[in-house]
């Protein structure tokens, strides 16, 4: 038979207050969003004052007190406006043509998903069941969106946006509609015998289309396209010394606040109940906000400072003296949390003497190596890069001999991870960067 009891139980449960929800999201703010986010506080709290800073605060082995220096112009002042997109460039053209609604919407979806080189990274599938539209609607939309400028646009791959700017060029080359057709492989391996042989033309007329290929553009949305600019202001500054190095903080990442006298003596009058309590609340909230700025600051220079002694190679040879290291690795250091570390260089850039890097480069995994040591995945990066710089055009590096060429050097790689690491640093494969005689 059931029935009810009372039970005592105990349990320990972590709460998260909101103060300390404030404080975790400041830290985690990069130095420009930092800047406008106390702007919207001071805005909504009438005790809070953000004022023009001009200390930037050093800390080293020596010195760990504030220093005046001169007040740096805000860039972001310069900043254009934001110009038209690539999509609503597009969709103006579209208005000019007339079209049924329902073939303007269809061709205007399509032109939201079209990626930077102006290139349709949907499927014609997906969008007839996204959109839920016949198949010959979805095809006259797509033919429509391919009439605009400029041409090659909403080219499903290569070959379709070349073979649309090719049939609206009146004074296109002979043979290259045809080339680009059925021989685009062979044409980007520099094999134009087997051309010359299958569309019974002389050598020299493939030659004079492959030059009117390679004048094609292959990424037309780049001439439409407004991107995002994007301008970093470091958050914290390294210099090195004869006698080591200081880390100080940018003045965006320590703006100086502070609370209103105005206010605070129409707290002390206490006019009304009303107008006290609510001037008292304000005026904690503006305390809170003070020290978890000064919490940020004392936490970011303690953070890049222990990355720096750390990567004490790296200030003294650039990224080839880097070393691998991970947020445990400070974590350890600092006797801090590695959520804490992870805050703290989270969107945030330092400026070092060999150039202003984002705080998270500097954690990379360890490659094994011949010594029994390892090496920063970044540094094995660096290298992949100057090998290729260095490289003869004529015969480049494949990735096995890149491979060679490291293990040579004492790093132990995989030719898949030579891989990995050319693609993320957008260099083609040995067959593309080939010189074509």
């Amino acid at each position: 038979m059931l029935g009810y009891q009372l039970v005592q139980d105990q349990r320990l449960k972590l709460a998260i207050t909101p103060e300390l929800k404030q404080s975790i999201h400041i830290l985690t703010l990069s130095g420009y969003e930092l800047v406008q986010y106390l702007q919207e506080q001071a805005t909504e709290n009438p005790v809070l004052e953000l004022e023009d800073s001009r200390d930037i605060y050093i800390y080293s082995r020596k010195t760990r007190t504030s220093e005046e220096k001169h007040l740096m112009q805000d860039p972001f002042w310069n900043v254009n406006k934001a110009q038209e997109t690539m999509e609503a460039r597009l969709k103006s053209q579209l208005r000019l043509l007339s079209l049924p609604p329902e073939v303007y919407r269809t061709a205007a979806y399509m032109a939201g998903n079209l990626n930077d080189d102006g290139y349709l990274d949907i499927t014609l599938a997906d969008i007839r069941a996204e959109l839920n539209i016949s198949e010959a609607l979805l095809e006259l939309a797509l033919e429509k969106l391919q009439s605009l400028e400029p041409a090659g646009i909403a080219g499903r791959n290569l070959r379709e946006c070349l073979l649309l700017q090719i049939i609206r060029d009146p004074d296109a080359a002979s043979y290259a509609y045809e080339i680009v057709d059925e021989y685009l492989a062979e044409l980007a391996d520099g094999k134009l015998g087997r051309m010359v042989s299958a569309l019974r033309i002389s050598r020299e007329q493939v030659m004079i289309a492959y030059k009117y290929i390679r004048s094609l553009n292959p990424r037309p949305g780049l001439s439409i396209g407004a991107f995002e600019q994007h301008f970093i202001v470091p958050d914290a500054i390294v210099e090195s010394h004869a006698d080591g190095f200081t880390v100080s903080v940018h003045t965006s990442g320590a703006p100086k606040l502070s609370i209103s006298h105005e206010c605070g003596e129409w707290v002390k009058l206490r006019q009304s109940p009303e107008a006290s309590s609510y001037l008292n609340h304000s005026v904690k909230s503006a305390q809170w906000i003070i020290r978890c700025i000064e919490m940020r600051k004392q936490t970011l220079m303690k953070v890049v400072y222990a990355m720096m002694e750390e990567q004490r190679e790296f200030l003294e040879e650039g990224v080839r003296g880097l070393r691998p290291m991970t947020l445990h690795t400070i974590s350890s250091k600092l006797d801090m949390h590695e959520s804490t570390i992870s805050r703290a260089v989270h969107d945030k850039f330092v400026r070092t003497p060999y150039g202003v890097f984002p705080l998270k480069y500097f954690f990379a995994a360890g490659l094994p190596t011949s010594s029994g040591g390892t090496a920063s995945s970044q540094k094995v990066k660096a290298r992949i890069k100057e090998l290729i710089d260095s490289e003869n055009k004529n015969s480049p590096y494949s990735d096995q001999k890149i491979v060679d060429v490291l293990f040579s050097e004492g790093v132990r790689l995989s030719r898949r991870t030579v891989t990995k690491y050319r693609e993320e640093l957008k260099i083609l494969s040995s067959s593309s960067r080939r010189r074509k005689i």
